[in-house]
């Protein structure tokens, strides 16, 4: 039976996008009901502390609830990835190959942003038209000076770190959004660059590649560089990722919990699972949705919630997941899919790892995880050949790329070595260590998809993701120049390159006849894009259905092509953009 409410707006998901969506409609005096699947907001984040600290594997996931792949709030883990061709599955994503997905995300209020980076670069201009000026992938339905004010916005509204004169790359322009005659000025003064920074920067010298002048660059970050928005500074505790002790970098939590202080009501534990549609009208009528008290305790109460208006905000993996599970026999391909896009075009940023001895200190350990990159290979004419890609410089040595400092410790220690030799060798080795994380951009492909599995359930009985996932030559001809060129790097810098891709990794793939492993970056982009032709698109330029006119969408889903830079400023900016077009029309 449908609930009868007086909200004007329903919103799936309490992530950064609806976050941002619930507070803003709020601001504007209206009445806004948010469904989580997961955990309401903990008093204090001592708890997931506590369980970081006591898990073995300190994944992405690891600080975060569930437990166990059976619990009714489920999410995928990292180390699911192990054993992604087993079956009957042990994770909680169906993997059906060619390659694994490799990002993961959450399922708790705030979503994923509890372990994002903080990275907040913006994408640049020619990767809103590649198709047009590189004849890859595609364009979107508007262009970079349409979205800057947003990111103005964006960037205020979740706090970045960053100084103008350095972002000031590959066309990127700046002016303030209320009035595009004055300067423009990020909110905090550029987080400091590290020592390793400035002995990477120094030893790279005077480099060319690919036709671009190799720089290294400040990342913008969404992170204190001083007191803001009753936010602590940043203490450098270097676990960023997979959870900031002290609220320095922002969360999604920041804007949920200003929604609700303005009477938003948000229903944490709620899983949605699929819409209704009026097949008269062919406007959304309501949300289904099951409860849970107990994540193992299965099914507490079902019902549906509607509104006139409804915004998905649950992730470009659950987002289209609930889609497709609207079958009817009116929509036989699911709510909002008379494009038999929805789900389709999923999409990362596949991470190369090169890692290297220094010829030098560089004293990593210490600072939040990357501070800089070399951003020079995000775009130029090489993008008719192959993806392009920033290349991230990681502050925590080898500890992505071989699991240190415990791999080394126990490798010493299995050889044998122990007291001062053991300490000393440490210190000579952990002090040298450096990676490059070459985020690449990937294509589109519509056989790379999500949908619904048929086989395999959660513990409340709804389907869970079915992935089918590759990468397509373009970009693995980019995976490829990614880990070319920072050999190229080491070898001016003096490094000795130490990259190792094992070939009997279950995560391996060739270009060229070269083993590479994949890595995610953690960016699920791609699964519900915006554009202007229906029957290649999911969403109009405002993020509203094609078929549903009462129904929005917004996250990275809504991404037509990916870039290079880390998608949640992009996400914020395009959530802010589609919520103030609703207030000025729809919700009037």
């Amino acid at each position: 039976m449908t609930e009868q409410t007086n909200y004007d707006v329903i919103i799936v998901g309490a992530g950064i996008a609806g976050g941002l969506a619930a507070y803003k409609l709020a601001q504007a005096g209206k009445r806004v009901l948010v469904l989580d699947g997961g955990p309401g907001i903990p008093p204090n984040r001592g708890e997931y502390m506590e369980k970081f600290y006591l898990e073995m594997a300190k994944t992405p996931e690891s600080p975060y609830p569930p437990d166990t792949g059976d619990e009714a709030n489920s999410r995928p883990r990292i180390m699911d990835l192990i054993s992604w061709k087993t079956r009957p599955p042990t994770g909680y994503l169906i993997q059906e190959g060619p390659l694994p997905f490799s990002s993961t995300y959450e399922r708790v209020a705030g979503g994923t942003t509890w372990h994002w980076l903080g990275t907040s670069l913006r994408l640049l201009p020619n990767d809103f038209h590649i198709q047009t000026a590189y004849g890859h992938g595609v364009d979107w339905p508007y262009g970079y000076d349409d979205l800057q004010p947003w990111y103005g916005r964006a960037e205020w509204e979740i706090g970045v770190a960053a100084e103008v004169s350095h972002q000031e790359y590959h066309g990127l322009t700046f002016w303030d959004p209320d009035d595009p005659a004055k300067p423009y000025s990020y909110p905090m003064p550029e987080i400091l660059q590290t020592y390793q920074d400035q002995v990477v920067a120094r030893l790279i010298g005077d480099l060319t590649l690919e036709g671009q002048q190799v720089s290294v660059s400040p990342t913008p970050q969404a992170r204190n560089s001083i007191p803001f928005d009753d936010r602590r500074v940043c203490a450098g505790n270097t676990n960023c990722i997979p959870i900031c002790p002290i609220q320095a970098k922002y969360d999604a939590t920041i804007h949920v919990g200003k929604a609700q202080n303005l009477g938003v009501e948000v229903w944490y534990k709620t899983v949605a699972y699929s819409l209704g549609v009026d097949n008269e009208t062919g406007l959304v009528s309501g949300v289904n949705y099951k409860q849970y008290e107990d994540p193992k305790g299965g099914v507490t109460n079902t019902g549906t919630v509607s509104a006139p208006f409804y915004i998905m905000a649950a992730h470009a993996i659950e987002t289209p997941k609930i889609l497709l599970n609207s079958r009817s026999n009116e929509l036989p391909n699911g709510v909002a899919n008379l494009s038999d896009q929805v789900g389709r075009n999923l999409m990362d940023h596949p991470t190369q790892l090169s890692w290297a001895l220094m010829p030098e200190p560089v004293y990593p350990y210490r600072g939040p995880l990357a501070t800089s990159g070399v951003e020079s290979l995000r775009d130029g004419d090489f993008r008719k050949e192959h993806a392009p890609f920033r290349m991230e410089m990681g502050n925590e040595g080898w500890n992505w790329a071989t699991n240190d400092p415990w791999g080394s410790v126990n490798q010493f220690i299995g050889e044998g070595q122990f007291g001062p030799a053991l300490k000393n060798n440490l210190n000579a080795l952990l002090v040298k260590q450096f990676r490059f994380g070459s985020l690449v951009e990937q294509m589109p492909l519509s056989t790379n998809r999500i949908v619904p599995s048929t086989q395999y359930a959660d513990a409340l009985g709804i389907p869970r993701p079915e992935i089918t996932y590759d990468l397509d030559p373009y970009t693995r001809a980019g995976y490829a120049a990614a880990r070319q060129n920072a050999n190229a790097i080491f070898a001016k810098m003096g490094a000795t390159d130490l990259t190792k891709p094992d070939p009997t990794s279950s995560r391996v793939f060739y270009y060229n006849d070269q083993p590479y492993i994949l890595n995610g970056a953690g960016h699920t982009m791609g699964t519900y894009r915006m554009g202007g032709d229906r029957k290649r698109f999911v969403l109009d330029a405002d993020q509203r259905s094609h078929d549903h006119p009462n129904l929005f969408m917004v996250g990275s889903g809504v991404f037509p092509s990916v870039g290079t830079s880390n998608p949640t400023l992009t996400i914020a900016a395009t959530t802010l953009k589609t919520v103030d077009n609703m207030i000025k029309t729809v919700l009037k």
